[in-house]
């Protein structure tokens, strides 16, 4: 199965056959600085605009692989959507870009777990914000889910797709996954040191005729990529969007924009960990299937980015988990927060 997708020609997929390492982030460095200026070269992409979910606990200790110092056990992050049209074979595409069913993602067996540790009213009532639901948040906008075209998600982690796919009659009637192969293969088929980040069964029932499957570094459209950034998960991959200040970049690789620049860092401990470790990006690691391939993917992102039009400092990156500032977690609130720019205004694009 091929994707109608065109590679993007940046370099990168050369870089990665380097054999080792060190060697392999050196030139994934050059390569990520000629990705950038090629998709800077095409333009800002027509329409994007970015909305939030739902805001829930994760671990402190994975968080900033270990490096935050503060006695809270969880700090809390944001599941951000990005809703991104663009240009493909003369038509105007809508993408969703993680949209997470966060009701049916608390099946996934870490947050089960929790959810028998502290009870259903903490765990529901008392902890999480919600913003709104996928389908809720694109009808504030204008959308429905007959005008999505595509969704995809940087990794599958906590997903549940069977509603928005499967089944005679699913959410998105018309809308493709666009998924890097490989995490669509380890994703049907988990090692159990995995298993416990997933929704048990949250893609079956889901057809090959839904799927757009993905291998390396892919152009959408002019103003919108998708780079294969290995590490987090085997098929990780993040969302690169220019717009008229520059491109942004979407993964949850960090949970920050400090992630990114922890020497700007002003959470305890964030610094001092990644000066001690002689690291330039600290790592949300609460997996360890390729932490080598994670940092120079981070490594990678944060080249692509480029700064922040508003500190230039901290790099444009927004995290699709969005390290958020809680009082149920002191401490543990963002240095920095990049806020992707609107771009364009979104229209209805499913079919007359």
């Amino acid at each position: 199965m091929r994707s109608t997708f065109p590679a993007l020609d940046g370099g990168l997929a050369e870089a990665r056959t380097a054999t080792w390492p060190a060697e392999r982030l050196r030139r994934l460095r050059t390569a990520a600085t000629r990705t950038r200026e090629a998709l800077l070269a095409l333009g800002p992409v027509p329409a994007v605009t970015t909305v939030k979910l739902v805001t829930f606990p994760y671990p402190t200790i994975y968080a900033f692989s270990g490096g935050a110092l503060s006695p809270a056990p969880f700090v809390m992050m944001t599941n951000q959507m990005q809703v991104v049209q663009f240009d493909h074979q003369g038509q105007r595409r809508t993408l969703l870009f993680n949209p997470t069913d966060y009701v049916r993602s608390k099946a996934a067996t870490f947050y089960a777990e929790l959810t028998k540790r502290f009870g259903h009213f903490l765990s529901e009532k008392v902890i999480p914000s919600y913003f709104g639901t996928v389908t809720e948040q694109l009808e504030r906008l204008g959308l429905t889910p007959a005008d999505v075209d595509y969704i995809a998600f940087d990794h599958l982690h906590v997903q549940d797709l069977r509603g928005w796919l499967a089944g005679p009659d699913p959410i998105f009637p018309r809308a493709k996954l666009i998924v890097h192969r490989a995490e669509w293969e380890t994703t049907r088929d988990l090692h159990p040191m995995n298993a416990v980040w997933y929704v048990p069964h949250g893609v079956d029932g889901i057809g090959d005729d839904r799927l757009e499957l993905i291998d390396g570094d892919v152009l959408l459209g002019p103003g919108v990529a998708i780079l294969s950034t290995p590490g987090h998960t085997l098929g990780n991959m993040s969302l690169v969007v220019v717009t008229p200040k520059g491109p942004f970049v979407v993964s949850e690789n960090g949970v920050s924009a400090e992630s990114y620049a922890p020497e700007q860092s002003r959470i305890p401990g964030v610094r001092t960990h990644a000066e001690r470790m002689g690291a330039e990006v600290v790592l949300n690691g609460n997996t360890r299937e390729g932490s080598l391939e994670q940092y120079s993917s981070m490594v990678v992102e944060k080249l692509v980015a480029g700064p922040a039009y508003d500190a230039q400092e901290f790099p444009a990156f927004c995290p699709s988990s969005e390290l958020t500032s809680s009082i149920f977690a002191p401490g543990l609130g963002p240095t920095y927060t990049y806020r992707p720019a609107d771009v364009g205004t979104l229209r209805q694009t499913r079919p007359s």
